[in-house]
């Protein structure tokens, strides 16, 4: 082979060599691009959910609702993964315009006057307005500000079936479901048989896509009857248990990302104070390889996972959820009913302290879930701020049956104006009771199984 030849062989290579380089590099930055828009999505909805929680409580709920809804929907009807994701981002952000909106309006008990009606529909350009100039929130905004238009056009803005893409629809329908079928300041929930009942209205009035509906009755009783036991999201309330001397104390924190089995977790608090004393909890708890309790709330459910400190970075913890064999053992329903509330004092009888019932501060409750470890309700803020403690007897009835449980509030939140949203633990409970409590949750759910 000549020295021409040779040289021009080894052009050749170096071209086939450059090509293939170039097309890899393009696959590189393509991934590089990939995962940054994920990342900047991610953690600009984080930063925006915290300010909408400030903001209202009630929104930032609903909008977790209406993700997972709209997910469940989408997958029902076999919509691809990239479709899925986009209607995912944008059931998250639907709402996110009630920022502008006064607190006093989004939470009136009152008949909105026509004036405050226009203020509220304002959300949605004010949606187009937060994310103005931004490409990654581009296509989520269209999607989600039409999530108040109706097919028949009577909506918000006047926008009909010829201009509401299926994944607007989609957002449509899971908005009027989760307006049914949660507490609202002016009234409570709707029973979960009735709500298909006007769903289906909605759709002979030409107002709400049938196959979307029929779909998403389909859904509701698992649902809304907390049958769907939902995985832990980066948007959902959490908190670190720490046991010290005893004594279960509860610190707030933010879960910054979770893949799977693994959650990287910001613990703000560095310490806390227990009867008095300064605990550091970094030099006492927050150490490679051990263990702790997260505590997270989803969907009106509370669920405890232990949880494995694999490492530290600038951001936080990084944990791995670890398989717990008795995750089985917890049985829960989402359940609208009425309850009393009698809080517990204390008394010195007989030169000790024993517990009993303040009748004079009994109030009443509206119970949203019950399992064999807690309730969650709701009660007037000025009934729980006059107990003395956080003990507290609650009694109702479900399935002709009475249910009395003793447990204390460990957790409360103001999710409407004048009302605390509560979390419930139930304490010691007699065999007969106990069994009483998870007979009326197994008949709920076979109830709710035959409304498919």
């Amino acid at each position: 082979m000549d020295k021409t030849t040779k040289y021009d062989n080894i052009n050749t290579l170096k071209e086939v060599f450059y090509e293939h380089l170039k097309s890899f590099l393009t696959i590189i930055l393509d991934v590089k691009d990939s995962v940054l828009k994920e990342y900047a999505i991610e953690q600009t909805i984080n930063s925006l959910f915290y300010i909408l929680k400030a903001h209202d409580a009630y929104t930032y709920y609903h909008s977790l609702r209406i993700a997972d809804l709209s997910v469940l929907i989408a997958e029902k009807l076999k919509l691809d993964q990239e479709k899925i994701e986009k209607l995912y981002y944008a059931a998250l952000i639907h709402d996110l315009g009630e920022i502008w909106i006064s607190k006093d309006i989004l939470q009136k008990s009152e008949k909105l006057t026509p004036i405050e009606l226009e203020q509220i529909k304002q959300h949605t350009g004010k949606l187009e307005f937060l994310f103005a100039g931004n490409d990654y929130f581009s296509e989520y905004v269209e999607i989600a500000k039409y999530h108040h238009e109706y097919l028949d056009g009577s909506g918000y803005t006047g926008k009909n079936k010829y201009d509401l893409s299926l994944l607007s629809r989609i957002l449509a329908v899971a908005e009027v479901t989760d307006a049914l079928l949660s507490n609202r300041p002016w009234r409570k929930a709707l029973k979960i048989e009735d709500a298909p009942k006007i769903l289906m209205k909605m759709v002979e009035n030409g107002k709400l896509d049938k196959t979307i509906v029929d779909t998403v009755i389909k859904i509701i009783p698992e649902f809304y009857g907390g049958l769907l036991q939902n995985s832990l999201m980066k948007y959902n309330d959490v908190f670190v248990n720490f046991d010290i001397e005893g004594k279960i104390v509860r610190v707030e924190a933010k879960v910054l990302n979770s893949k799977r089995d693994y959650i990287n977790i910001f613990i703000p608090k560095k310490s806390i104070e227990v009867d008095g004393k300064v605990i550091n909890i970094c030099e006492k708890f927050l150490k490679l390889e051990n263990n702790i309790s997260i505590e997270y709330y989803s969907n009106n459910n509370s669920f405890n996972k232990n949880c494995t400190i694999l490492g530290k970075n600038k951001m936080g913890y990084i944990l791995k959820i670890n398989k717990e064999v008795n995750e089985g053992e917890i049985a829960s329903v989402k359940w609208n009913l009425n309850g009393i509330g009698v809080p517990l004092k204390r008394v010195v009888f007989v030169n000790k302290y024993v517990w009993r019932l303040d009748n004079e501060k009994a109030f009443k409750l509206n119970i949203e879930s019950i399992s064999n470890k807690n309730i969650i309700f709701y009660a007037l803020k000025d009934k729980i701020n006059n107990m003395i403690d956080t003990k507290l007897l609650i009694t109702f009835e479900a399935m002709n049956l009475k249910i009395n449980l003793i447990g204390e509030i460990i957790y409360k939140e103001e999710i409407f104006k004048g009302y605390y949203h509560c979390d419930f633990k139930i304490g010691e409970i007699t065999n007969d009771e106990y069994t009483k409590l998870i007979q009326i949750i197994n008949l709920r759910k076979e109830q709710l199984k035959t409304l498919h």
